[in-house]
This record gives structure tokens, sequence and C-alpha cells, in this order.
């Protein structure tokens, strides 16, 4: 058990910190290619990879942080007081995303800022996108009439 202890604490300490000055859209495209998710587009600022959901990563130009986002057009028909009891159901109970509404695309975004001015690992990461992904499962969860999604 020890033995076992002691391999996996030394695994985890060699997990190397990221500088912010490491990224860029092509050091996050390596890092999804490593992770087996598909890298659907690559531009200057910004990364699609399609995971459980098609999820977009914005480098923020003063590299303090990535935002992890996603789309969704709402249902046809869906009345703006619904939307909003939704929305403001989600800002209040999924506290690691926040959604805005745009109003005259009709539809939703999600985000979530993943802060690497300190440094970051490649798996921490990783893990907040899938974490990101649950978070945009629970949010939807609250449109239990399923009438805006």
């Amino acid at each position: 058990m020890l033995v076992l202890l002691s391999v996996s604490t030394q695994s985890f300490s060699q997990e190397k910190l990221s500088s912010p000055d490491d990224v860029t859209p092509q050091y996050l495209e390596n890092i999804f290619k490593n992770a087996y998710i598909d890298v659907l587009e690559v531009k200057d600022t910004f990364v699609k990879i399609k995971d459980n959901r098609t999820l977009y990563l914005d480098i923020d130009s003063q590299k303090r942080f990535i935002s992890i986002s996603t789309l969704y057009t709402l249902k046809e028909g869906a009345k703006k007081d619904e939307i909003l009891e939704v929305f403001n159901a989600i800002n209040k109970d999924v506290l690691m995303i926040k959604c805005h509404y745009n109003e005259s695309a009709h539809s939703v975004s999600f985000y979530y800022y993943f802060w690497i001015d300190n440094g970051f690992s490649d798996k921490t990461f990783v893990s907040a996108v899938k974490l990101f992904q649950t978070g945009v499962t629970l949010a939807i969860s609250k449109d239990s009439n399923n009438t805006i999604f």
C-alpha cells in the first residue's frame, strides 16, 4: 500500500505545470489530441473541439484565462419570461457556469473561465472541460418542462 501511495504521489508531483506563455491554439490542440478528444478547428485565438458537446476554447488576449463555451439555439416559440426564469435558476444553482441569452439570435451561450495566470496542468484543464460539460447538462436539466431547450 505504501509503495502504491509513493508511486501515485511521485507520478502526480511530476505533472508539468504549463505557463500562460505556452498557451497557443496549437498547444491546446495538442492537449486535446493527447486526450483523444476531437479537434474540429484551430484559429488564431480559439480552438473548437467535440467531446460530448461541441465546445469553443478562447484564449484571453492577456493570457489570464481560457474561456470554455458552448452555444444552443432555443426552441422556437419559447417565451422570454420562460427563458429568463430558467436562466435565473441556472445562474443561481449551477455555480460553475454562467449563461448569456442572445435575444436576437434566440440562443444561449454557456461560459466557464479557466484561469491559467499561475500555471496549470494539461490534466487539470481537460478535467475542467469535462466538468464544464457536466455543468451544461445540469443547466439544461433546469428546464424541467422542456420549454426552451
